[in-house]
């Protein structure tokens, strides 16, 4: 029977080729659109799940710190260095504990073996312990010891390959030269490469292409409680509670903290939180995981509910089988099974096709959203259960309506060509198809205005047309006043300034400080910066009361601070340039005076408010070049000038609103992937109305005849066939725009600065809905209008 089963269900799909092909059209583009957001969840994750032992691995937050003065609540992902060590030393349960850190101040590290050079920005100082902590696999060097000592270096497999080549690396010596953040170290680095691990995949917090041992820092063992400048991961043992751990941190400040030599602090509040949630937790993933998830299960339900729309625009046509086969004696369960049995074959084809589809694809994709998404992953748990359940459910759901609605069909009805309409549940699947679509357009519309909100925002600076430049290894600050005035000869850079921190990439630094004779003297956070005369002016920062830093005035070097509106305001300063602020509280006796206020700017990302931020003469590693005009002159002109100061030296920059646009990486991916499942949604829902619309003129054949016959036009019976389906679209769209604009205000939540809700956006929606499902109703209206009304009364 099964045999038979299959022998008519070939013969069918043969025999209606246009409908065969939109099913599978519809079935294949849904499936593989939630293949894809299967892959891309598993890749998300997933992140940092490949350590063997990262279910027990957490990173230690600071909360607050506690002055003596006031309790300052902070979000900071950095510790103390000697915190680890404490924490290891006095409480069990802990295994192991690692620090990742950089302690030089040099953007990239530029690694010299024999005549070749090669620089890197993911590489970072850590524990000997790393390699018993976390699962980077070691292709050579003993994990015990490679790390063990000062002076040593693993390298990624991929990094180890770029330098040496085909030859093996370890006992090989690098050369390097880093500026430490502590001045007067020497910058000169001999590193022993002593391991190569191979590469981490995409997904990890850990990008680190090399790692350099932790005690290679000569002040390591001097950092004291004072600087928050190290990432601290703790390994607890099975038994450990990471919030009893957590609450137990404050004890350490009491027990080891010298009043003398830290007389501002007095201890902090720290939180343990898991490896694997720091991503999502970082990047908004949770909401983005439960969007794609419920697009996902839309995209699953809209496919099958074209699937059951174009098998009821079959139902006319295999009418006389069913007749036939229920006077010949099948019974409805027969008949029901095998509508099931071609739902089933359906399904698993378009499952082969859309699994081939994401073969082809992946790695496109993978270049366009700068993914690491691997066809592989489709085996690993949860996934083929994924693959099952969409099976299962495309399969038994989409063919179960009408599997049981068509072997209802009365034998005489359905030989004189009558069927059961079943109207509400044609007009309900319909409905929620335009719902879906309307809300995924509306969402797409709406996310796509953010992100380009974020793009275009003016930051309070130039950013377009500036390139930076980092001080070349082996050079002191005093030649960047050089490299200034030989691009000073030239009309086409307007001009250049330095700056310890990178415009709008919010990596200023950021200590207590506190105002004399403000209304509140107690300390506030601020984000402190390095600049030096001509910075403001090529970034184009505006001041808004007072001056500028300038050689005019000798004292700015020691005595002169710049702020922003913000700190103004947050400090309650009342008339500002009469005042004096100062590192710390009322201990330290050391002023600054304020000699300028500056138009506030968006030092870090949009994501986040504008924070208080001060800025101090200090000339510093980064240069920004301002182009007025003449880009690829400009540039042979700033090459040609670095070339003539720092001619052992790359020349290599970056621009910065490259560098900006990085911090909404994943925003951007994200918005990608959306647009994506929105065209997909609109296809797959468009497709089954098409095929709806196909049956329905072909059950009013006859009464479209008899219209014409007494007078209708094309207009009427363009709008009698599409009246219904516009109507469905004004329904539709009630709730389609409500789910949609809760949506979007909880994801824009998570942005400081963000777009209004443009309604109007809304109408544009639901006229394209309109507009598209008139013209794709209206053209089946249009093709029966056409029809000859005496050859339209002579059809079944």
């Amino acid at each position: 029977m099964f045999k038979n089963y299959m022998t008519i269900v070939r013969r069918n799909l043969a025999s209606q080729p246009v409908y065969t092909i939109l099913n599978l059209t519809c079935l294949t583009a849904g499936i593989a659109a939630v293949l894809y957001i299967l892959l891309y969840l598993n890749f998300e994750l997933k992140y940092d799940r490949f350590h063997t032992k990262a279910d027990r691995i957490f990173r230690v937050e600071t909360t607050s710190i506690k002055t003596h003065e006031k309790v300052m609540d902070v979000e900071w992902r950095s510790t103390p260095a000697n915190l680890g060590p404490f924490i290891m030393q006095d409480y069990s349960g802990i295994e192991n504990y690692v620090r990742i850190f950089q302690f030089w101040q040099n953007e990239s590290v530029k690694f010299h073996f024999a005549s070749k050079s090669l620089e890197e920005e993911d590489v970072f100082a850590v524990d000997a312990t790393v390699f018993q902590t976390f699962s980077f696999n070691l292709i050579s060097g003993d994990p015990l010891t490679a790390l063990d000592g000062p002076n040593k270096i693993v390298l990624s497999k991929g990094l180890a390959h770029r330098i040496f080549g085909d030859e093996d690396p370890v006992g090989k010596i690098l050369t390097s030269s880093l500026v430490h953040t502590i001045p007067d170290t020497d910058r000169n680095y001999a590193l022993t490469v002593t391991g190569v691990y191979r590469d981490n995949p995409k997904n990890t917090l850990l990008t680190a292409k090399a790692m350099i041992s932790s005690e290679t820092d000569p002040h390591l063992e001097a950092y004291y409680f004072n600087s928050f400048n190290v990432y601290t991961f703790l390994l607890l043992d099975h038994l450990t509670n990471p919030g009893t751990i957590a609450s137990w941190l404050p004890e350490i400040y009491k027990k080891y903290l010298n009043a003398e030599r830290e007389p501002v602090l007095i201890s902090a509040s720290h939180e343990l939180v898991p490896l694997t949630k720091i991503h999502l937790n970082e990047t908004g993933g949770p909401l983005y995981i439960y969007i794609f998830s419920v697009v996902s299960l839309l995209l699953l339900l809209i496919a099958g509910i074209s699937y059951v729309n174009l098998v009821i625009a079959r139902a006319k046509g295999r009418g006389v089988e069913i007749g036939i086969r229920k006077v010949m004696g099948s019974h409805r369960w027969q008949i029901a099974i095998q509508f099931l049995s071609e739902s089933l074959l359906f399904t698993f084809a378009s499952l082969v096709i859309a699994i081939g589809m994401v073969i082809v694809s992946i790695d496109f994709l993978n270049k366009m959203l700068g993914l690491q998404l691997e066809i592989w992953h489709l085996t690993q748990s949860p996934i083929p259960f994924g693959i099952i359940a969409i099976m299962l459910l495309l399969g038994i759901l989409g063919g179960g309506y009408p599997a049981f609605f068509m072997s209802s069909f009365e034998p005489v009805g359905v030989m004189k060509g009558f069927l059961v309409k079943s109207t509400p549940v044609r007009t309900s699947l319909v409905t929620i198809q335009l719902i879906v679509v309307i809300f995924v357009v509306t969402c797409t519309g709406l996310i796509y205005g953010q992100l380009q909100y974020l793009r275009n925002k003016n930051l309070g600076f130039n950013k377009e047309l500036v390139i930076m430049l980092t001080l070349p290894e082996q050079s002191e600050i005093k030649d960047w006043q050089v490299m200034k005035n030989a691009l000073a000869q030239s009309p086409l850079v307007s001009s250049s300034g330095t700056s310890s921190f990178i415009p709008g990439a919010g990596n200023m630094r950021i200590g207590p400080v506190s105002a004399e004779n403000s209304v509140e003297q107690e300390q506030r956070f601020a984000y402190i910066g390095r600049i030096d005369y001509d910075f403001l002016a090529t970034m184009g920062i505006e001041i808004v009361s007072g001056r500028n830093f300038s050689p005019d005035f000798p004292g700015d070097a020691s005595q002169a601070v710049i702020v922003n509106e913000t700190f103004v305001n947050n400090f309650n300063m009342k008339d500002p340039l009469a005042k004096k602020i100062r590192f710390g509280g009322k201990g330290n006796p050391n002023f600054f005076q304020v000699v300028g206020i500056v138009k506030d700017f968006h030092q870090n990302s949009l994501y986040d408010s504008i924070q208080s931020q001060m800025f101090l003469f200090r000339p510093s590693n980064n240069l920004s070049v301002k182009i007025s005009k003449n880009l690829q002159a400009a540039m042979d002109h700033i090459k040609r000038s670095w070339e003539q100061v720092f001619p052992n030296s790359a020349f290599t920059y970056k621009f910065l609103d490259d560098q900006l646009q990085s911090v909404y990486e994943a925003d951007q991916v994200r918005g990608k992937v959306f647009f994506s499942l929105s065209l997909l949604t609109i296809v797959i829902s468009f497709l089954g109305l098409f095929g709806l619309a196909s049956y329905l003129a072909t059950q009013r054949v006859r009464e479209i005849g008899i219209r014409k016959i007494l007078g209708a036009g094309l207009l009427d019976v363009i709008l009698l066939m599409t009246r219904d389906f516009l109507l469905m679209v004004v329904i539709a769209a009630i709730p389609g725009f409500t789910i949609a604009w809760f949506t979007f205000s909880q994801w824009l939540e998570k942005f400081a600065f963000r777009i209004q809700i443009d309604y109007f956006l809304f109408g544009i929606v639901l006229l394209f809905t309109l507009l598209l499902t008139f013209v794709t109703t209206g053209l089946h209206a249009i093709r029966s209008a056409r029809l000859n009304p005496a050859d339209a009364l002579r059809r079944n």
